[in-house]
């Protein structure tokens, strides 16, 4: 199997190569190989590799710095992985997109469920939000 895995020196990236089960090839996309903040640049890198399952692992992550960059969270943590998500679609790929926690109020002594409602109180926990539905407005999973 053919594993393309937007991300590349995060933690979660960072995790997921060191756990490729054996017969998956994984190819992991950096900042230099693919523009998170360039959405239409995400969906070629799709198209020109061919993968059989594609992986977002890839965010800002920047949550103080997130506060006054809205617009440029939103292209990256929203509008890439929708754009991601939507060209999986079109062509019958699995899609899978890592999220926050972020997209909860934090409040409360249990952790949320994936029922939970959703309450984000900053910028970084909006634009995941707003990714979260993207993906699963195109089919894809979160």
């Amino acid at each position: 199997m053919k594993a393309l895995i937007f991300g590349k020196t995060g933690q979660v990236a960072r995790e997921l190569a060191r756990n490729v089960p054996a017969g998956v090839k994984a190819e992991f996309l950096g900042r230099d190989r693919a523009d998170l903040g360039d959405p239409i640049s995400c969906a070629a890198a799709i198209m020109a590799r061919r993968p059989e399952v594609v992986i977002n692992a890839a965010a800002w992550t920047g949550v103080d710095a997130a506060e006054s960059s809205e617009a440029e969270v939103t292209v990256v943590n929203a509008e890439a992985p929708g754009a991601m998500a939507q060209t999986c679609a079109s062509r019958g790929l699995p899609f899978l997109h890592i999220s926050s926690d972020y997209v909860f109020d934090g409040m409360g002594d249990q952790p949320s469920g994936v029922d939970h409602p959703t309450a984000p109180l900053g910028a970084y926990g909006r634009s995941k939000l707003a990714g979260e539905r993207l993906v699963l407005e195109a089919g894809g999973l979160v």
